[in-house]
């Protein structure tokens, strides 16, 4: 019987250094550009108005009238911002060698990130601040260039799946299906732009809901599932799951998103908000389904080496997050489609957060350091996580649970008390995720002290 590869024979790049032979003497580093970028919107701009847009809202702090634009601003800044930029990145960056090929040219990332961040900040400062035909002109350039950016990004990946090695695994499908929802989310984009200049810089609500869960489960999703399928299980002694298995909630997933997409077309109330509910309950399914069959909800990560396995922490809780957001989906999913309206509105708060802050970002955390080449000499030191170090999956996991828990209060709380609970929830995640760059910071700086110790090439 073969053994099962440790996580340091895995080809995802270079996760453990064992001799100059393993790293490059060059090494394109326009993917740490992606990861600073991205926690720089975070920090600086969807976390932030985590914390002051409940404040606001409950009448706590001035600025109750920006509230509605803030919540769009506040998606715009998690998904395109956070998430977006991080798994473009790391998708520039991986996919061309799980196919097989040579990475992309530096010149053709940094341009795809030269596009796609103005887009995000402008669109995260014009709609709750600017006015009039300045601030309508503002959003239409920020929803132009974000479609470049994210059709860039899909076509990208298609060409190079298409050119590389053509095995049938589970993730050449996931990338393939998450790069054509980037290529939809382009569409969107634009669309959602021309909304916002007929409706006062604010795009409707149904719309601008319908296209979050598009983007979170298709766009983003897909490549969480690409990512974690080639991964995540040998991490914990598994193998990774064959084709046949991973094809039903793979294709449930999809079919979900797809008919959340159709429910924006021209129809009836009725009708659009029942198709979205069943998108929603079909997704909501696949998404429990896929956590524990692509990534892991149980165990211990024997194949990393020590050092790394407290990243797997991350991992855990994160997909323990997805099996929560899977059952919530379907619950809301099933309600509104029984009642033909977007009822269960705890019910969806809560599977949002259960994905953007467990799912999304617990995973962004934990795979960093365990697939981006920054981390990898770190991962070779003998010595544990440092105490700081270790609390920044603590910080998260609480901001996880306190958002989660405020969500489904929704009704049964008094109002403003629930608010402060979200906003202490944006503050535990703003300061984990502030813990965190410092790390990364930290890691670059060590980098070439650790290469000399280990003889690596610079």
């Amino acid at each position: 019987m073969s053994r099962s590869p440790r996580h340091e024979d895995i080809q995802l790049q270079a996760p453990t250094v064992k001799s100059a032979e393993t790293v490059p003497a060059v090494e394109d580093r326009s993917y740490l550009v992606f990861i600073l970028s991205a926690f720089a919107i975070a920090l600086g701009g969807g976390f932030l108005i985590a914390i002051f847009l409940p404040l606001a809202e409950s009448g706590t702090i001035p600025g109750a009238e920006r509230v509605p634009r803030l919540i769009q601003a506040h998606g715009w800044a998690q998904l395109q911002g956070w998430a977006g930029l991080f798994v473009a990145g790391m998708a520039l960056r991986l996919l061309p060698r799980f196919a097989g090929r040579k990475p992309l040219q530096r010149r053709m990332n940094l341009a795809v990130l030269a596009v796609l961040v103005p887009a995000v900040i402008l669109r995260i400062v014009a709609e709750p601040f600017a006015s009039g035909t300045f601030g309508a002109v503002l959003v239409i350039l920020a929803a132009i260039a974000g479609a470049i950016g994210a059709a860039a990004v899909g076509a990208t990946v298609i060409v190079t799946l298409q050119r590389g090695r053509k095995k049938q695994e589970p993730w050449r499908y996931f990338a393939l299906a998450g790069a054509a929802w980037w290529l939809l989310w382009a569409a969107l984009m634009v669309v959602g732009g021309i909304q916002a200049t007929d409706h006062a810089r604010y795009t409707p609500a149904t719309f601008d809901d319908t296209m979050t869960w598009i983007v979170m489960l298709g766009a983003i999703g897909n490549f969480i599932w690409c990512v974690q399928s080639r991964s995540v299980p040998v991490f914990f002694g598994r193998k990774n799951p064959p084709l046949r298995k991973a094809v039903p909630p793979g294709a449930l997933l999809n079919a979900g998103v797809a008919l959340l997409a159709i429910s924006l077309l021209p129809m009836s109330d009725t009708a659009g908000q029942s198709i979205a509910g069943l998108g929603l309950a079909c997704a909501g399914i696949a998404t429990a389904w896929l956590a524990p069959l692509c990534g892991a909800v149980r165990g211990k990560a024997t194949r990393l080496r020590p050092r790394a396995r407290a990243a797997s922490q991350f991992v855990l809780v994160g997909n323990l997050a997805a099996v929560l957001a899977g059952v919530l989906l379907a619950w809301a999913g099933i309600d509104s489609l029984v009642r033909g309206e977007f009822a269960a509105t705890a019910l969806r708060d809560a599977a949002r957060h259960s994905i953007g802050v467990g799912l999304i970002t617990m995973l962004i955390l934990g795979m960093a350091q365990l697939v981006a080449p920054v981390f990898a000499l770190s991962r070779a030191e003998a010595r544990p996580p440092a105490l700081w170090e270790r609390s920044v999956f603590w910080l998260m996991t609480a901001s996880l649970i306190l958002r989660v828990v405020a969500a489904l209060l929704l009704g049964h709380m008094d109002g403003q008390a629930r608010l402060h609970l979200v906003s202490a929830s944006g503050a535990l995640a703003w300061l984990g995720l502030a813990m965190f760059a410092t790390t990364i910071v930290l890691a670059i700086r060590r980098e070439p002290r650790m290469k000399a110790l280990l003889g690596v090439p610079t």
